[in-house]
């Protein structure tokens, strides 16, 4: 064999080992390839299966927080949440549990609990705000009690969600209503306590500072201000405490909303309010059955009646020590300008205008809340009674006249127009020299002509319209049948 032959078996056994560690190369990369994507692919699972643990964690945290909120048989594991819920699901979820929660912070204005020494709710069962709070709670507690049924497909899941969102989206609202309405009788019934317990302090003789009478008008003008509903309170007759403290805080409201149209005691707010709260605190020393009596009073009885005046001077001195004309005042809110009211006869100038204030805001205020013997009036009535006293010389024509800032309609009024449609004053016009304007104020309608409540209140300015016109406005209980069931927190 040649030398040729020899070299060219050696370049071909040469060629052949490198085609075999070229196949061994590739070989070994393909394998690490593989091992590394295997690792990756290891590690990618691990974090997903951690993720999904930490969602069923999450998921059986919320479980265990609605479940006390939403099911009476709290041991019944049939209605355990989904093994899988979306986000927008777990949203949800939350945010119904955060609704129930709130609902439940309400729970004391409306239930009766069994403790004998809790106080009793603000609400009774038949108010219509306690039946939209009863309703809020069902619609909410119904909705969560829907999740457990949620299939573990999420494209299903996010369909219900469209649903479930939309009856939280109701309950949101209605919680709002709920809410301000259960404020709204908090605040008033505290005012009414507070002032009751601070008469008591004063019949008792007990040295008293004015302080907390002042925060009390204060808190009163600021409601004025605010253009806040005028409520007219009834006082219960046979507890004369609470009796003289409903009278004095409604009379409080009226003056607060007159006594700035008077440049005279525009100054003195303060203290014509603080006059107008412990005006009646005499009341509290007339037997209780006088002032529940259900008929017209006989001569014993009104003499009795008269004495609360000079009665109330001497419960109310010690408040009053640096104050004398607020003494005066009150003393005097039954004189009459012609000389025929009590307890002393005054007559013209000798009746002050601080008493004379007094006096208008008295007679209105207490035209416009019932008594044993009688009826509240409407407030167009009692304002056109209280004018025609002016007009016969009985009470200053003057603040009678003030009264028009209120118009016969006053802001929260409940009206029924001459179609039939049923709306709430909003706002009054200011008084002109047009006799009709107290008569057309602004109206929030509710409910139309054909008695179907409105989607959302029209707002309709009777001044700057030619439609129909007021014809009345609703009792309290009128107010609860016509609007109770759909708009609560208007009455």
């Amino acid at each position: 064999m040649s030398e040729t032959q020899v070299l060219l078996g050696k370049i071909q056994a040469l060629r052949q080992r490198l085609e075999q560690a070229q196949g061994l190369a590739n070989e070994a990369r393909s394998a690490a390839t593989a091992l590394i994507e295997e690792t990756a692919g290891n590690r990618s699972l691990s974090a997903f299966e951690r993720l999904v643990e930490d969602g069923d964690d999450h998921d059986a945290q919320l479980d265990r927080l609605v479940r006390p909120l939403t099911a009476r048989f709290r041991n019944d594991e049939s209605h355990a949440l989904p093994r899988q819920l979306t986000s927008r699901a777990r949203r949800a979820l939350e945010r119904g549990r955060e609704l129930l929660t709130r609902l439940r912070q309400l729970a004391d204005a409306f239930e009766q609990r069994d403790d004998r020494d809790a106080p009793p709710p603000l609400f009774v069962r038949r108010d219509p705000l306690a039946r939209m709070y009863r309703e809020t709670v069902a619609l909410t507690d119904t909705a969560l009690r829907m999740i457990p049924l949620f299939p573990d497909t999420a494209s299903a899941q996010m369909r219900l969600c469209e649903g479930l969102e939309a009856i939280f989206n109701v309950v949101g609202a209605r919680l709002v209503s709920v809410s301000g309405g259960v404020e709204r009788q908090r605040r008033e019934l505290g005012q009414i306590t507070r002032l009751t317990d601070l008469l008591s302090v004063l019949e008792s003789g007990i040295p008293i500072d004015n302080q907390p009478f002042l925060e009390l008008a204060e808190e009163i003008l600021a409601e004025a201000q605010e253009c806040g509903p005028l409520r007219f309170l009834a006082g219960d007759p046979r507890n004369p405490t609470h009796f003289a403290a409903c009278h004095g805080l409604t009379t409080a409201r009226v003056a607060a909303r007159i006594v700035r149209h008077d440049a005279e005691l525009r100054g003195r707010a303060h203290d014509v309010l603080l006059a107008a709260l412990i005006h009646d605190v005499g009341m509290m020393g007339l037997p209780p059955e006088i002032l529940a009596y259900p008929e017209p009073i006989d001569d014993n009885q009104r003499r009795l009646i008269e004495a609360h005046c000079h009665l109330g001077v001497s419960m109310a001195a010690p408040l009053l020590l640096e104050s004398p004309w607020l003494a005066e005042a009150i003393g005097g809110h039954h004189e009459r300008l012609d000389g025929t009211g009590y307890p002393d006869g005054l007559r013209d100038f000798q009746v002050k205008p601080l008493t004379r204030l007094l006096a208008v805001c008295d007679v209105y205020a207490a035209m416009c809340t019932p008594r044993p013997h009688r009826p509240a009036r409407e407030t167009r009535t009692a304002l056109t009674d209280t004018l025609l006293l002016a007009e016969q010389g009985l009470l200053d024509r003057h603040y009678s006249e003030c009264l028009l800032h209120l118009s016969f309609y006053p802001i929260g009024s409940v009206v029924e127009l001459a179609d039939g449609a049923v709306g709430v004053v909003v706002a009054t016009p200011q008084p002109s020299r047009d006799l009709g304007s107290p008569a057309r104020p602004v109206v929030a309608l509710l409910i139309d002509s054909d008695g179907q409540a409105l989607p959302l209140p029209h707002h309709f300015d009777l001044a700057q319209s030619d439609g129909p016109s007021i014809v009345r406005s609703l009792s309290s209980v009128e107010s609860r049948e016509v609007l109770g069931g759909r708009f609560p927190e208007w009455v």
